[in-house]
């Protein structure tokens, strides 16, 4: 019976830097060897996944209404006013006021035009292009 844990288990576990660096007679670990790469694919999952579900909860919460535009940010939720917008931008869709800037996700709406059209109709006449 050997005495090492199963590759899972020993993939799992964390290692010293020493081998990994080829410090202290150790040898480089070998380009074979899948737990480095494993440990960097995962992380790079991750860090995708937490990106992917925060730009999902920013796109699900954008309400467009009669009053204004509300979207939720880092800092809490934060609504526009027709009447405040003093710029459009139309690469990404964004809308400025008063030194705060908002990207409407309009791709994810049903109707991309109509709801393009919605908004513009909505802004003041005077607006920076």
């Amino acid at each position: 019976m050997s005495s090492t844990p199963p590759r899972l288990v020993y993939s799992l576990l964390p290692r010293p830097l020493f081998p990994i660096l080829g410090i202290a007679g150790y040898t480089f670990v070998a380009a074979s060897d899948p737990r480095p790469v494993g440990r960097g694919v995962a992380l790079v999952g991750v860090v995708c996944a937490i990106i992917f579900t925060l730009r999902a909860i920013q796109v699900a919460s954008t309400r467009v209404t009669e009053a204004g535009i509300s979207q939720l940010t880092w800092s809490g939720r934060l609504h526009l006013s027709w009447a405040d917008v003093t710029g459009i931008k139309r690469n990404p869709f964004t809308l400025s006021a008063q030194g705060r800037r908002m990207v409407v996700p309009v791709e994810a709406f049903e109707n991309t035009a109509a709801v393009i059209e919605y908004i513009e109709s909505r802004l003041p006449s005077t607006l920076e292009q």
